[in-house]
């Protein structure tokens, strides 16, 4: 890896930390355009990463791939903020920002395939296990609400797919651009299932919040990175 890389990566990770720590000021004192402004902001830090380290780095499909769904989660970000300055037709926005989010998660699956190279017994293994985990901490939580119960379970599917896939590929071939896309996976699948417990569970804690926008940047910030390696 370049040092440049590190360097800019840190760098945007600085930048990245400042605005969703205004993000999160703006969500808590419930001035939710403000916050629609920082998430935005927030997100278009990794996807200003995934374009300089594909610029840089020469061109490929599978980083085009993962580059355009970098691309599908800031817009899913987007349309996932408009649920609390338009809580009338929250279920909306919030299926419309999951279907962005879908469409990245099959992306970045594409392009592993395209690596050429994962582990099927392991894929096996680590979807039963992750969704089995997933499913342990929803009966915990009991944060699937009836008329999305199906919605959110087939999207919760797809994101333990995207994890399971990428650990499978780094079983497969452990080398540095599997590694970061392997554990961006595994932090998407957490910051997830904190993000349906946050927004539907009866006791919501704020704190909640906070650790799911720290697992959620870390994991685009690390499949950006992967770009440079791919």
């Amino acid at each position: 890896m370049k040092f440049e890389t590190i360097i800019l990566g840190l760098s945007l990770l600085a930048i990245c930390s400042i605005f969703v720590t205004y993000f999160l000021k703006a969500f808590y004192n419930e001035k939710f355009k403000r916050a629609l402004l920082f998430k935005g902001l927030s997100s278009l830090c990794f996807v200003t990463f995934g374009l300089i380290n594909l610029l840089c780095t020469g061109f490929s499909l599978p980083k085009l791939l993962v580059f355009i769904g970098l691309c599908f989660g800031i817009m899913g970000d987007e349309i996932l903020a408009l649920c609390q300055i338009y809580p009338r037709h929250d279920t909306v926005h919030f299926i419309g920002g999951g279907m962005f989010f879908i469409v990245g998660h099959l992306l970045y699956m594409v392009a592993m395939l395209l690596m050429k190279g994962v582990s099927w017994p392991t894929l096996a293994i680590s979807f039963t296990v992750i969704l089995t985990l997933s499913f342990l901490y929803e009966s915990k939580n009991r944060f699937f609400i009836a008329e999305m119960k199906y919605s959110l379970r087939i999207y919760m599917s797809v994101v333990v797919l995207f994890a399971a896939f990428s650990v499978a590929s780094f079983a497969y071939r452990p080398t540095p651009d599997r590694a970061l896309l392997a554990l961006g996976g595994l932090l998407f699948t957490v910051s997830d299932n904190l993000l349906f417990a946050y927004k539907y569970h009866n006791s919501t804690r704020f704190s909640r919040n906070i650790i799911l926008h720290i697992a959620y940047y870390s994991a685009q910030l690390l499949i950006a990175l992967s770009i440079s390696l791919i």
